[in-house]
């Protein structure tokens, strides 16, 4: 087996924050994916896909592209195959500067001679082709390389892919082409609360920054919708309970208010990426009116927290007062509406040089 899980009490996954450029696309092809392409100040979009309300972990909302770990993202068949391609050099996502409190899914040691860097890139790329249509590939640096396909071809592929993750590495061996590994860089690493004890993952999130929007059709079996939105659409519209989105995806939009251009975006991902990053499990404290979920550099966040059991954290203050009192704030908090009412509170200087996200986001445009 090539790839290992990590505990009996979570499965690994990977996923993808997929931006593209809004000005740079047809406006007719973002329709096609876009309900609402209103102004905005922000001049890329992100890729939501709505999930099937049938499915088993967090039916009906919207999220970025991704799942779990298939064995073949860690088969050795793909070093042949970036041997063969002459692009199979992964410098760049392996000399990361801060080795120390990084996330173990990067520095476990797997039975895999693919680097952990590389195969969950795979992973995500792989999840995103099967979730939206959109393939991130790289052409063999040969003269004879051609991965041009058909459309018909690449539905054929997709199927293919969806039913067997062992024929994403045959696409890429019959079209001599690469997952674009090198396009995603890391950004954040969420474990899933102790609280969703049957269904846990310890999912890695990566982003990848594209110049336009490109074909994007949702898989109609996981996913019924696909939008690209900017990141000021999501939240309001999750604020106005028109669709929601899980609390991770809250945290990492409202990063993503401090960088409204692309270029932007692009530059601080690719550097900060070099940084790495560790992994976060949200830790739940029940207040006086509502929940919170407290994360690392919050003063409440337990050291260590217990990664498998459930802890009963408890206060009887209200969720402003312990607010009010606490000096280090990093935490997520869900008032009287749930999860309609999350808030993100923040005002500690983030590690591995990340983003703070953006205080009160919801009326932003």
């Amino acid at each position: 087996m090539p790839f290992r899980p990590l505990s009996k009490y979570w499965r690994e996954a990977a996923t993808l924050i997929l931006t593209a450029g809004a000005r740079n696309g047809t406006r007719d092809m973002a329709r096609v994916v876009a309900d609402d392409l209103v102004p905005s100040r922000f001049d890329y979009r992100v890729l939501m896909l709505q999930r099937s309300g049938k499915s088993g972990f967090m039916p009906n909302a919207k999220v970025f592209p991704g799942g779990l770990v298939d064995d073949s993202d860690f088969s050795n068949e793909w070093l042949d195959i970036f041997d063969n391609s002459g692009l199979g050099h992964f410098d760049s996502m392996t000399s990361i500067r801060n080795v120390h409190d990084r996330s173990p899914m990067l520095t476990a040691k797997q039975a895999s001679l693919v680097p952990n860097d590389v195969g969950y890139r795979i992973c995500a790329i792989r999840e995103t082709f099967e979730e939206s249509g959109i393939l991130l590939t790289r052409p063999w640096s040969v003269p004879d390389a051609n991965t041009d396909m058909s459309e018909d071809s690449l539905n054929e592929w997709r199927t293919r892919v969806d039913s067997n993750g062992q024929e994403f590495l045959r696409l890429c061996q019959e079209h001599k082409c690469v997952p674009d590994v090198w396009s995603l860089y890391e950004w954040s690493n969420w474990l899933t609360p102790t609280s969703f004890f049957n269904r846990r993952y310890d999912t890695f999130f990566y982003i990848c920054c594209l110049d336009k929007i490109p074909q994007t059709t949702h898989d109609k079996r996981e996913m019924v919708k696909a939008q690209w939105l900017s990141p000021s659409e999501i939240l309001r519209n999750f604020r106005r309970e028109e669709h929601w989105i899980p609390p991770p995806q809250v945290y990492e939009l409202s990063r993503m208010f401090q960088l409204p251009r692309l270029d932007e975006l692009h530059r601080f991902s690719q550097e900060r990426g070099l940084e790495g990053c560790e992994r976060w499990l949200p830790v739940r404290i029940t207040a006086s009116d509502g929940v919170m979920t407290v994360l690392p550099g919050d003063d409440l966040f337990p050291d260590p927290p217990d990664l498998e059991k459930e802890q009963d954290l408890q206060t009887s203050a209200t969720l402003l007062e312990s607010r009010q009192s606490t000096k280090n704030l990093n935490r997520l908090e869900f008032g009287g509406k749930g999860v309609y009412s999350t808030t993100v509170c923040s005002n500690i200087n983030q590690k591995f040089k990340h983003l703070s996200p953006m205080q009160d986001v919801w009326s932003e445009d």
